[in-house]
């Protein structure tokens, strides 16, 4: 079994933790969010870790855009 742990400390980390659209369960708090995701083979989980990090640039830029 493959556990992938994913923290982010950030200011903005509850927008984008809120943004992000994911199966997996996220915990966020006032300046940071996490989210823990389990696969049995390591090509699954290198596949779900390349979309969250899709997914966390995404969302970024468009907190950026309504930021602005």
């Amino acid at each position: 079994m493959w556990t992938i742990r994913l923290k982010v400390d950030s200011p903005i980390a509850p927008s984008i933790g809120s943004a992000l659209s994911t199966e997996e369960e996220i915990s966020i708090s006032d300046s940071a969010f996490e989210m823990v995701f389990n696969e049995k083979r390591a090509k699954d989980a290198r596949a779900i870790w390349n979309t969250r990090m899709r997914s966390l640039v995404i969302a970024n830029k468009v907190i950026d855009v309504v930021k602005n």
